[in-house]
């Protein structure tokens, strides 16, 4: 089969006519050619001149778009070519599709090396895909997949630590328009966990800087001037020691009677049994501006902010001390964190007019730009 490949090529002798043309010299393409066609031991024949200059408009379209940028000098080159072998538009369009894609991808992602897109490299990318007849919708998508995957690269960055500042916003909106990403509808080139990720880092910084969500006509009854901040699904969690039955323990003694024959006398007691058991209430707790509600029917309660001796967070579990009392509670480990986070600003701010770290928090966010709302 390659043997008589390479015979086929041998007796046409297109590659003959094209040996010596140095594609990178535009002036000497044709003349080269032309005085190959003039060697020739055989006339050529329009079939294969036909082929010959469709190899020559290939090999010269790919030196001058190597570089990603088409000259005059270059462009007049190609259209001499194709005057000069009589190519279609048909053939030319064949000849530039077997590069299109492959260039266009790779000056997009040329572009994008350095996480900026701007508006003279937009520009050069749209000459390129004019020039080759490359549908400008299939650029448009590849400019978006490599533009997206660059930015949740830096999405990851920015919420490594779980906490999304409103410097870190503003950044991750100018990163958008660098990428020429339309930030109004980020929301549909991220994943669903992407936004979730960013939403919580966003909320635990606010709660951290004092500045809480508020809860509109919440299942339960506010007080003077209190205002409900948070509600989650939570169980309270009650240890108890319960009777489970008697063990019975006995003294006796043995003596012997004859050869062979023994007897035992004595007696015994019964002792109740106690063992440890867990006992589960699921309920809703929810933060406010002065206290801890859990809503659970007969197992409810309150803590008012005053009367909170401490509180522990550990994973999922959350203990609330009171006086003489604790409170086991299990969440969801997002909500458990998203809950301590809070109560420990909501206690900063008890009491006092003002909370200098919220004062100096809606400041920032003030100075900077909202890339993602809290829903």
């Amino acid at each position: 089969m390659i043997v008589k490949k390479v015979a086929a090529i041998d007796i046409d002798g297109t590659n003959k006519l094209l040996k010596t043309i140095d594609y990178s010299n535009l002036q000497t393409i044709l003349p080269v050619y032309q005085q190959n066609a003039i060697n020739s031991p055989k006339p050529v024949s329009d079939k294969q001149k036909i082929k010959a200059g469709k190899k020559i408009y290939y090999k010269t379209l790919c030196k001058a778009v190597s570089d990603f940028h088409l000259t005059q000098s270059e462009i007049l080159a190609l259209n001499g070519i194709k005057l000069y072998f009589s190519l279609s538009d048909e053939q030319i369009f064949m000849e530039k599709k077997k590069i299109a894609e492959k260039t266009v991808s790779a000056l997009i992602q040329k572009c994008y090396e350095n996480n900026v897109l701007t508006d003279a490299e937009n520009q050069q990318i749209m000459n390129i895909t004019a020039f080759l007849q490359f549908p400008l919708q299939q650029t448009e998508a590849i400019k978006q997949k490599i533009a997206v995957s660059l930015f949740n690269k830096i999405l990851d960055e920015k919420v490594s630590d779980s906490r999304l500042s409103p410097a870190n916003e503003t950044q991750l909106v100018q990163t958008t328009r660098n990428l020429k990403i339309n930030h109004q509808n980020i929301k549909t080139l991220i994943s669903d966990k992407k936004i979730r990720q960013l939403m919580r880092a966003k909320l635990l910084w606010n709660l951290d800087h004092g500045i809480f969500p508020t809860l509109y006509n919440p299942p339960i009854t506010l007080m003077r001037d209190e205002t409900g901040y948070l509600q989650f699904n939570a169980t309270l969690i009650e240890n108890k020691l319960v009777h489970a039955g008697y063990s019975r323990s006995s003294t006796s003694v043995s003596f012997r009677i004859t050869k062979g024959v023994s007897a035992r006398v004595g007696g015994g007691r019964y002792r109740p049994v106690k063992e440890q058991v867990r006992k589960t209430y699921p309920g809703t707790l929810f933060l406010t501006s002065s206290r801890i509600v859990f809503n659970a029917g007969a197992k409810s309660f309150q803590i008012p902010f005053n009367k909170l001796i401490s509180h522990e967070f550990q994973w999922g579990s959350f203990e609330l001390i009171v006086q003489n009392k604790s409170y086991a509670l299990s969440l969801n480990r997002n909500e458990a964190e998203i809950l301590a986070v809070g109560l420990s600003s909501s206690l900063r701010q008890y009491g006092k007019m003002n909370d200098h770290i919220k004062v100096q928090a809606m400041r920032e966010i003030s100075m900077n730009d909202t890339f993602i709302s809290i829903s």
